[in-house]
């Protein structure tokens, strides 16, 4: 998607599809937009020793993620050496030359290629899908739950039907359709868990609501958190700002949406997906006998937690007579 921003057209952009073909090594790069993509492609492209103007709207990178995530990263981009323009919207791009000029503000920037990592869209809009009877919901193409679209005999799946634009949502939906498409139809996608990854350094992951979205719509929870830094694992390996957060049902274990920020965090996170798809709690979770020294003790750390808010006075009493009796 290309911003309308006077001037960006006729640059050139270079977008997620034509970045690729670059066969050189550009002194200077700026990239508008600082989600997954403009991050990851920012720290690779500064580790190739390119001078990096990251610009973003949002008062932070990653803002669709958890804010302390966004916060990490960003630091560790700046670290990098990437200069952030965070809270700034690119109003002009100019060229003279073979230099570009983008203008945010009181800010100028000139650089050699300007990259768009302000995100996609589907491309269904001459498909003539209308003829057919499929209709388009807000650019997507309208589905049900088994992934039929408004004509009885067609089937859509992944990026055209759906807002999780990730290859691991695509494949799952795939596997939906060829059930319902050729023999009984009653693969959905009612439970289906989907996380994302960024890949930077250190990897963002997350599955479920976001803090923020659970506050909003007024459920309530609890919060289970663990620093990857407190195992031995992570001292060992210098894990100083990595951490797993756990967000569960009110008083109970139910696993509703956790974040993880740390070394293959995209890794780690897996656990948590099998456990959220079969209901698992963070009781049963603890249960796993985990080897050590590895980052996923966290799931026994995470366990541990819980099942101390399960120590009520009650039980505290109880026990403390208990062992009183037995000394």
């Amino acid at each position: 998607v290309l911003p309308p921003i006077p001037g960006l057209e006729g640059c050139q952009p270079l977008t997620n599809e034509t970045l690729f073909d670059l066969t050189e090594r550009p002194e200077r790069l700026a990239i508008l937009g600082a989600g997954p993509f403009g991050c990851e492609m920012a720290q690779v492209f500064s580790r190739f020793g390119v001078d990096v103007q990251l610009f973003e709207t949002a008062d932070r990178v990653l803002p669709s993620e958890a804010p302390e995530a966004g916060e990490i990263v960003g630091n560790a981009l700046a670290t990098g050496g990437v200069t952030l323009h965070l809270g700034a919207a690119v109003t002009a791009v100019s060229r003279q030359g073979a230099s570009i000029t983008l203008t945010a503000g009181q800010t100028e920037a000139s650089v050699d290629y300007v990259l768009v990592a302000a995100g996609r869209r589907a491309n269904v809009e001459d498909l003539n899908l209308k003829r057919l009877g499929v209709e388009i919901d807000q650019g997507l193409i309208k589905v049900d739950k088994h992934l039929r679209t408004t004509h009885p005999k067609i089937f859509a799946a992944g990026d055209v039907c759906s807002h999780l634009q990730f290859t691991h949502n695509a494949d799952a939906h795939a596997r939906i359709v060829v059930q319902n498409a050729l023999f009984a139809p009653t693969a959905t996608t009612d439970k289906l868990v989907v996380p994302h990854c960024t890949y930077t350094s250190p990897e963002v992951a997350q599955v479920g609501p976001l803090r923020t979205e659970l506050e909003a719509s007024g459920i309530p929870f609890d919060s289970y958190r663990v620093s990857f830094g407190d195992l031995d694992r992570g001292r060992t390996e210098g894990d100083h700002e990595g951490f797993v957060e756990v967000l569960t049902e009110r008083g109970r274990d139910r696993v509703l949406g956790a974040t993880i920020v740390g070394h293959d965090a995209g890794e780690q996170i897996g656990s948590l997906c099998i456990a959220m798809r079969n209901d698992l709690g963070l009781s049963a979770i603890g249960k796993a006998v985990l080897p050590y020294p590895t980052r996923s003790e966290y799931l026994r750390r995470l366990a541990d937690n819980y099942n101390r808010t399960r120590l009520t006075p009650m039980a505290k009493r109880i026990m403390r007579t208990w062992f009183n009796r037995s000394a």
